[in-house]
């Protein structure tokens, strides 16, 4: 069966959730095609389960008599909901996406001088390699670095804490409104 026919059953209401899987298993490899480019910012495991939804999307939304092949259709619906889930839940910080475009190009620029070299390349090498000024290089891999939680014990014995070390100002109120007045 094709899949402008399972299509068509899933429309008419014949039998969806197993025609709904028979679709996705049938067309995985192409699907995993697609979303690899965001590999990189989530686990192929949930951009998968996110590309369902795309491709239910693109179901309700096909038209037979378009002429173009379902999968051709559908492989906008699953970027576009794996998109909108990387952007809205990817990440403690939502990053808009061009950084993330300019995110994944410092990454594979600093993996293959890293290979080449075989030393830690430095952010002139990187904006040289991925067409990104030296200033946003920088500015990119402070955002690339990961999120830590206030509560992480940095004493063996986990008496002591990340917030433990911070300084407690609580007059910063009080301090804006004297320099207000």
């Amino acid at each position: 069966m094709t899949n402008e026919q399972i299509v068509s059953e899933i429309r008419n209401g014949f039998s969806t959730t197993n025609n709904m899987q028979l679709l996705y298993e049938s067309n995985l490899p192409l699907i995993k095609k697609f979303i690899k480019p965001y590999t990189a910012y989530e686990c192929e495991a949930d951009l998968l389960q996110e590309s369902y939804f795309g491709l239910l999307e693109a179901v309700k939304r096909y038209e037979t008599d378009r002429n173009v092949q379902f999968m051709t259709f559908a492989q906008y619906w699953i970027k576009q909901s794996v998109q909108r889930y990387l952007e809205n839940c990817g990440s403690t910080v939502r990053i808009p996406t061009h950084t993330r475009a300019k995110m994944s190009r410092i990454r594979k620029a600093t993996s293959q001088l890293r290979q080449e070299q075989g030393r830690e390349p430095v952010p002139t090498e990187i904006a040289a390699l991925s067409g990104v000024s030296v200033e946003e290089v920088q500015e990119i891999q402070g955002y690339m670095q990961s999120v830590i939680s206030l509560d992480t014990p940095i004493a063996e014995d986990n008496s002591l804490t990340l917030a433990d070390t911070l300084q407690a100002d609580l007059s910063v109120e009080n301090d804006t409104v004297d320099k207000i007045l």
